[in-house]
């Protein structure tokens, strides 16, 4: 992956003399560049009631953690450790979204002690490991053939999320068990620099959020489209466009009446991988 120019002109000057102090190999990384990354994804979705939130099995590394933070992310947490990890930093309640799957209720309870955590679901039998009924929950979707990646692979091919055709029914269940506040997400692409593939996954949550409003009355608090944002691994990829990403978005908000729904997004390396070199 390129290096950054000017994280090169902050590093190169100072490397021999860290090279003596610490030996190799070792990683670093370059805070400046990170927190640049952070404003810069803030920026581009100023338009909406928006969280950026970090998927901490990214670069589970606390430092790291603390200046995300420190910049208004939320963490991603796939595992009882990240979410220990995140709530070190400071990190709960809305700030941390859950999403695991496998899940056992005493991880649930975990999850849903203290200060809390939004619970993502990635199946609707997970409900029964739910250790009490909480405020919030969100499922993640699996779409079927309709989106994904070269690198992630064909939806209907992978174990994550309920199936298209069975989330209506996962939140009527829901419904039934007293929840009464949802989201909703998905994550279906992996290092995507297209940004119309992203706003693929985009139209399928917009029309399941018009689905959910017709049939059950459920107005979505928050659509999370997931990560996969890409980062350029070669000299000549192009880089993704966040700006006509967020702008594509924002359309779509407006055909679909989600003025009032918040966006959520969950990149990990976007934010960091350009920002951090192996030294050996």
């Amino acid at each position: 992956m390129p290096i950054p120019p000017d994280f090169c002109a902050r590093l190169y000057p100072h490397l021999s003399d860290v090279v003596k102090h610490f030996g190799t190999p070792f990683h670093i990384y370059d805070e400046r560049g990170i927190r640049q990354t952070a404003r810069a994804v803030q920026s581009a979705f100023n338009q909406f009631d928006y969280t950026g939130y970090f998927a901490v099995k990214a670069l589970p590394n606390p430092r790291v953690l603390t200046m995300l933070r420190e910049e208004g992310c939320g963490f991603d947490c796939s595992s009882v450790a990240e979410l220990i990890l995140s709530r070190s930093v400071g990190a709960g309640g809305s700030s941390i979204m859950f999403t695991s799957n496998n899940t056992t209720r005493s991880d649930f309870d975990m999850a849903l002690s203290g200060s809390g955590s939004i619970i993502n679901l990635d199946d609707v039998a997970l409900l029964d490991n739910l250790p009490h009924v909480p405020e919030r929950i969100s499922f993640r979707v699996n779409p079927g053939t309709d989106t994904g990646n070269m690198i992630i692979g064909t939806p209907q091919e992978a174990k994550f999320g309920v199936p298209r055709h069975k989330i209506i029914d996962a939140y009527r269940e829901a419904q039934t068990r007293g929840i009464t506040r949802f989201g909703l997400h998905t994550m279906v692409v992996s290092n995507e620099r297209d940004y119309q593939v992203h706003l693929a996954s985009m139209k399928m949550l917009c029309q399941i959020a018009d689905e959910l409003r017709a049939q059950l009355g459920i107005q979505l608090e928050f659509i999370n489209i997931g990560g996969g944002l890409g980062v350029p691994y070669h000299p000549d990829d192009a880089p993704l466009d966040l700006t006509a990403l967020a702008n594509g978005i924002y359309a779509l908000w407006q055909e679909h009446s989600l003025q009032d729904v918040a966006l959520f997004t969950e990149a990990g390396r976007y934010l960091t991988a350009p920002h951090g070199v192996l030294v050996t």
